[in-house]
């Protein structure tokens, strides 16, 4: 199945006196390839991967013909539902071209609200261009969730291949997109674009499915879900939805051992459902498709 792999052709350029916040668009351009990987199945143990992307069935990949970063930030108010856990591994798209093939560099950074602040996790991985699917890499230095700071989980590419980055449709959180230019610093792709997309990738939260009261007693399914989510635990007498931007999309007393919750307005993406009962809370994570 032939997919499209675009092109960002970078024409940045300074206006007036200013330097970082007048920037031109960054001009987009489609280009066909024989063969891009075609992503089978929802990555597996989704209850401990965090990731903005829902569905990344229909993957691109995006250069901007210049080296660059892109990847995530993760807001403290997020994390404060993780404290305590760590990031252990991360997970990246294989597209299964040899073009693709390439060495990158993750790296992971605590504090800042519009640019990475502090490097806390920095490593170099390869993608081989032959599995045509997602691939897990474990971190050499994990990084412990305080629920204080903005996590930034950045990746790059010394532009050695044409087209690193891998990304989705623009799930519509700005948090998803962050691009990373020398001499321009970080930036929003929306505000320098008129083609927007969300990048392709995912962390794992360690120890994340034993907050609270054992997941065990608690079901989430189906996980991921198109529409709806039913929930069975003993006592259940509240649940809460965030999405991944902390805010809280659905919040409701309850009663009983089950209950079920219509998702099909939501946007594709991963929320957290914090579900409390007689026993004690407990936090899943939920992929809506």
């Amino acid at each position: 199945m032939k997919k499209n792999i675009l092109f960002l052709m970078c024409t940045l350029a300074i206006l007036g006196m200013t330097q970082a916040q007048n920037r031109s668009e960054i001009q987009l351009k489609a280009v066909e390839t024989s063969h891009v990987a075609e992503a089978q199945e929802q990555l597996p143990s989704v209850g401990s991967w965090f990731s903005y992307v829902g569905d990344y069935s229909s993957p691109q990949i995006i250069g901007i013909g210049m080296p660059f970063n892109w990847g995530y930030m993760l807001p403290a108010e997020l994390m404060q539902e993780y404290m305590g856990c760590s990031l252990t591994q991360f997970a990246f798209l294989d597209a299964g071209e040899e073009q693709f093939a390439t060495h990158y560099t993750i790296n992971i950074y605590l504090g800042g609200d519009i640019a990475p602040d502090s490097l806390v996790s920095t490593q170099e991985f390869e993608i081989t261009g032959t599995v045509s699917d997602v691939v897990t890499f474990r971190l050499d230095t994990p990084v412990e969730i305080d629920g204080t700071q903005n996590i930034w989980l950045t990746f790059y590419n010394d532009g050695s291949i044409q087209y690193p980055a891998p990304a989705v449709a623009d799930v519509g959180n700005p948090n998803s997109r962050w691009l990373g230019i020398d001499g321009y610093g970080w930036m929003d792709v929306a505000s320098v674009s008129s083609e927007v997309y969300s990048w392709l990738a995912w962390v794992y939260v360690d120890g994340y499915d034993w907050i609270g009261e054992s997941n065990e007693s608690i079901a989430v399914y189906p996980n991921p879900t198109t529409g709806n989510l039913n929930i069975s635990a003993l006592g259940i007498n509240h649940i809460t939805v965030l999405n991944t931007l902390g805010q809280v999309v659905y919040d409701s007393h309850a009663d009983g051992n089950t209950t079920t919750l219509d998702m099909s307005h939501y946007q594709s993406g991963v929320y957290m459902v914090r579900v409390t009962t007689d026993n004690g809370e407990s936090v899943k994570l939920v992929s809506k498709q």
